[in-house]
């Protein structure tokens, strides 16, 4: 490595505004380090500890061993998802200024994280380390950095007043498993096809309503768009991708389903879950949802969520599983303090 590569990874900020104020977003304490003037770039500078970490490395290994079933791997989807969650910051008010962020980057201090352990060491010389983080598990301790808008003014900090900051946290969503198995008739379903299931997560029972379960014939939806898409190489990455998710010569099978409180669920056939996971480097799965602003035949919003695919002229029944639930978690402004 060349001297410049590494100074590269340091953190050399040309300017920088100590903050050194506690935050609790979500049930997180953050750390508010400081705002740095660099080169190309502003940023605001945060720290926390994640105690969720598996540490005993059982979560990384099923990922390098691989799954037996769907199932399997989309749950750990999940799991993985929640204890490696990242608090969106989309703006700082600092002494009445506004600072807009439009990225961001967060990683923890694993043993091979140079840039990392630099970044720690810059912020333990300001003091700015509390000691009560001696004992724990440097890969439970997170960094995170969130960059200033382009062209935006930066903040004239005066030092010697209070700093009053407060966040705004962006809205984010979190997926909870249901596994609640139902079959259903393809086609239309009658007005009342209603369905419980038990919601672990609200510790009480829960329902949805099947509207239709129908066919959607995505390469006849793609030759319609066709037209409107320039870029020939854009088309041929869509049209590669269905492929992973529908097979040519087949249709979608799709359920149109309604909430009583508009939460959007996730719905995968049993076939699906149980059946081996198969590698694609296209990105494309079974359980993506749409929206819609329709009123559904009871009454309430209709959402849908595709299936798997079926036969051109499917017209049977399909076991499956309500999988998944999504919470949303809305925005929120947070005001900062200072910890005695």
């Amino acid at each position: 490595m060349i001297l410049k590569i590494l100074k590269e990874q340091m953190l050399l900020p040309r300017e920088e505004y100590i903050i050194n104020q506690w935050a609790n977003i979500r049930g997180i304490d953050l750390l508010l380090l400081s705002f740095t003037i660099e080169k190309n770039k502003n940023a605001l500078w945060v720290m926390y500890v994640n105690d969720k970490l598996d540490l005993d490395n059982s979560t990384h290994n099923g990922y390098m061993e691989g799954f037996r079933t769907n199932r399997k791997k989309l749950l750990q989807n999940i799991e993985r998802s929640r204890m490696y969650e990242h608090i969106f910051i989309k703006g700082m008010e600092i002494q009445g200024q506004t600072v807009t962020f439009d990225s961001s980057s967060c990683s923890s201090i694993y043993e091979s994280n140079i840039d990392g352990k630099m970044q720690l060491q810059h912020f333990a010389e300001k003091g700015l380390i509390p000691e009560v983080w001696d004992d724990i598990d440097l890969q439970n301790i997170f960094i995170a950095k969130y960059e200033q808008m382009e062209y935006e003014s930066v903040p004239c900090i005066d030092t010697t007043k209070e700093l009053s900051v407060i966040l705004h946290i962006e809205s984010s969503s979190i997926e909870v498993p249901i596994q609640s198995p139902f079959v259903v008739n393809f086609g239309k379903q009658p007005i009342g096809r209603k369905i419980t299931y038990y919601d672990e997560e609200l510790k009480k029972e829960n329902c949805f309503y099947v509207d239709e379960i129908y066919s959607f014939d995505i390469y006849e939806e793609i030759a319609k768009k066709a037209k409107q898409i320039e870029d020939k190489e854009v088309l041929k990455h869509i049209i590669m991708t269905m492929k992973d998710l529908c097979p040519i010569g087949k249709n979608m099978a799709v359920i149109k389903y309604e909430t009583e409180d508009n939460t959007q669920l996730c719905f995968m056939t049993k076939d699906y879950l149980e059946s081996e996971p198969v590698h694609s480097n296209s990105g494309a799965s079974i359980g993506f949802i749409s929206n819609n602003d329709k009123i559904g035949i009871n009454g309430y919003k209709v959402r849908e969520c595709m299936l798997q695919p079926v036969d051109k002229d499917f017209s049977g029944k399909l076991e499956l599983e309500l999988f998944s639930r999504i919470i949303e978690i809305p925005g929120e402004a947070v005001r900062c303090f200072n910890r005695v």
